[in-house]
């Protein structure tokens, strides 16, 4: 794993792939900090490319970050480990403050992908 990385829900134009799998495993609160907590220990960068304030503030909260708003867009690296952050029940056009029980976690990673045509 070279970094870990907080995505929004599974954006396609960040897999350059013609073809790819992806495993995706919902996760607790618990068990993401855990995946994080084990990234630190072993000096893994974590970045984040999530634009919503609100979030962003309580995934730092949650899991001791010091992650930024970013509307920049992510395109997947080799040995990215992905946390997909979502909210359970979306809500378009409206600032909200994001709760813990308002997310909607998992983790995913690339687990075979193919550029060409065939």
């Amino acid at each position: 794993m070279k970094r870990v990385v907080f995505i929004p829900p599974l954006p396609l134009n960040a897999f350059p792939y013609k073809r790819f799998a992806m495993y995706i495993e919902r996760k607790s609160i618990d068990e993401v900090r855990e995946f994080v907590e084990s990234a630190k220990k072993l000096g893994i960068p974590i970045v984040g490319y999530i634009r919503h304030e609100s979030t962003v503030r309580l995934l730092n909260q949650l899991f001791g970050l010091d992650l930024k708003p970013s509307s920049e867009l992510y395109k997947h690296g080799e040995g990215d480990a992905l946390i997909v952050v979502g909210l359970k029940k979306p809500v378009r056009g409206q600032e909200i403050e994001v709760k813990p029980e308002d997310l909607d976690l998992a983790i995913a990673a690339i687990v075979a992908s193919e550029t060409s045509s065939g």
